[in-house]
């Protein structure tokens, strides 16, 4: 699910328009998709858990595997730290806290990741992170996420990307929802700046959700995007997920958005 709202925020160098827009929490590559926000042209140029089970159950490691809460239920004035992983497969992090935290860490990773034109790159960095038996799933929708961001950037479909078109996601609040032992909803709000082949820069507010959940693959330990089963996406649908919205306003707060530490609010 995602959601901008339709408002000018006045004469900051990110000046933000966000239109409400709902979106299948299905689609769980949600975060790497751009959905608009205000376009300028610059002068130079928890809730009640779910009973069903996640998509797929293989490689949890049984009923007495948990996670410990770590992430605090009140924002602190200086946000929070998020944790990094404990090694890297081609550059990205992995081998994350088994910590509620580290659930928002990936979530944050995969946010960041997923910013470029390239299919196979995001598709790499999908399948990286899902859960194996999800993992098809992901990278379709990886590349339908590229595909898009071609698009609205006035790039070609396929081939090399002229400058200055970029694409550019900063991750700054996220929300956590405890759904069943090892497994997480994590709602991140993020900064999203997309600039087209003609220069023009468009900057918004992007609030998606991702479900992650504690997996043993391959004797490792870690966290992973899974599907979600559909009472789990009929539960978010229908208790809401929070709103993409300015830092600083009261609809931020009310929305128990938490910042992330030494993130741009």
């Amino acid at each position: 699910m995602s959601n901008r709202i339709n408002d000018s925020m006045g004469e900051s160098r990110t000046t933000l328009l966000r239109v409400g827009v709902l979106v299948a929490i299905a689609v769980l590559v949600a975060t790497a998709v751009w959905l608009g926000a205000r376009g300028r042209t610059d002068d130079n140029s928890r809730t009640d858990k779910t009973s069903g089970d996640s998509s797929s159950q293989t490689g949890q490691q049984g009923q007495n595997v948990s996670v410990d809460h770590v992430a605090p239920e009140t924002a602190p004035a200086d946000g929070v730290v998020i944790p990094t992983g404990a090694d890297q497969v081609d550059g990205y992090p992995t081998r994350f806290p088994q910590t509620d935290l580290g659930a928002v860490a990936l979530q944050v990773e995969v946010a960041k990741a997923q910013v470029g034109f390239d299919y196979d790159q995001a598709a790499a960095v999908a399948g990286l992170y899902a859960n194996p038996e999800d993992k098809a799933v992901f990278e379709q929708r990886a590349r339908d996420a590229v595909a898009l961001r071609r698009q609205q950037a006035g790039v070609p479909k396929e081939g090399d990307v002229p400058p200055p078109a970029s694409y550019a996601v900063t991750p700054i609040a996220y929300t956590l929802e405890e759904l069943d032992t090892v497994y997480y909803a994590v709602n991140l709000l993020s900064y999203v700046t997309l600039t087209t082949a003609n220069g023009k820069v468009s900057d918004g507010l992007y609030a998606g959700t991702q479900l992650m959940r504690w997996l043993e693959v391959d004797g490792v330990g870690d966290w992973r995007l899974v599907q979600g089963s559909t009472p789990d996406i009929e539960h978010l649908v229908s208790t809401g997920q929070p709103k993409a919205v300015a830092p600083g306003t009261p609809e931020y707060k009310q929305a128990g958005w938490i910042p992330i530490n030494g993130a741009p609010q």
